[in-house]
């Protein structure tokens, strides 16, 4: 086959695109620190990177979860634990005033003291965050309780998810700390209240059991709050060593040994030089002078 001016003139000029487009590709790299900038530059790196930057962001998703169940179960292990002063301190005065050295005075002094108490475990039981009532099952919008102790949420339990198929119950509902199938705490301080104020000595006396169950009731849910705070944070921390090794995956498929980048780029540069030089000697005009 005979060769041609025109067949040596492309030839030089795809030798010298081709090592302008390798030093650009080479120039992106040591710009952006990275060795795939566009799935081109390497397919089977490329689908590593998209797979592994999408279960670092499942698992972010994940953490920020946890994050979220973890502040609300912080404000109702705070909260609840404050119920359980609040209800030992009625205790005690139920006991001080179901003896006989009590009378009818100092009952009904104790009994204003205690319908404050009675009204501080009804702002505990109605309890916000981030605007939202904590202790109202879905219906978050609405106080836990109304001002005669009725219970107003539902029964739903808020959950999160924890994994590709593994959910954590977070939510606990007022009805079953302050209520539910145990003691209705609300009612025994009312009926405690009414016993106060009608000098009634063994009505207080009849009140200690119940505001004892009471206790264990709240009590009781404080711990498995410190159950679920305990998991919570042991997934974290699992997480947390993940999102570690899966960045350091990424970080295999994706970043750029820049001293290697470097020198490439260094050859690459004076391979297109001589190129360039080459070509100009060869032909006999100036073509490449303008490339």
């Amino acid at each position: 086959m005979r060769v041609t001016q025109q067949m040596t003139y492309n030839s030089f000029i795809n030798d010298i695109m081709r090592r302008q487009k390798s030093i650009l590709d080479t120039s992106r790299q040591l710009a952006t620190g990275r060795k795939v900038n566009v799935p081109s530059d390497d397919p089977i790196s490329a689908d590593g990177i998209f797979s592994t930057r999408s279960v670092i962001s499942d698992v972010e998703q994940y953490e920020r979860n946890i994050d979220s169940g973890l502040s609300y179960l912080n404000i109702a292990e705070n909260v609840l634990t404050g119920a359980e002063d609040v209800i030992i301190n009625i205790h005690e005065l139920a006991i001080s005033h179901g003896t006989d050295t009590a009378n009818a005075d100092t009952r009904k002094n104790t009994a204003i003291v205690i319908q404050e108490l009675y009204d501080e475990l009804l702002s505990v039981a109605n309890t916000k965050l981030d605007r939202k009532y904590i202790f109202s099952g879905y219906l978050t919008d609405t106080a836990a309780f109304d001002s005669t102790g009725a219970y107003q949420g539902d029964a739903n339990r808020y959950r999160i998810k924890i994994g590709a198929a593994a959910y954590e119950t977070i939510g606990i509902t007022g009805d079953t700390v302050f209520a539910g199938s145990g003691v209705d705490i609300f009612q025994t301080v009312s009926d405690l209240v009414t016993a106060l104020n009608s000098n009634d000595a063994p009505g207080i006396r009849s009140s200690l059991a119940n505001l004892d169950s009471a206790l264990r009731q709240v009590s009781d849910t404080v711990s498995e709050i410190g159950g679920r705070v305990i998991r919570l944070e042991a997934s974290k921390e699992s997480f947390a060593d993940l999102k570690l090794d899966l960045t350091q995956t990424l970080s295999s498929f994706e970043d750029a040994d820049i001293t290697k980048v470097i020198s490439r780029f260094q050859l690459e540069q004076t391979a297109l030089e001589a190129a360039l030089q080459a070509s100009s000697r060869f032909l006999e005009t100036n073509i490449f002078d303008y490339i």
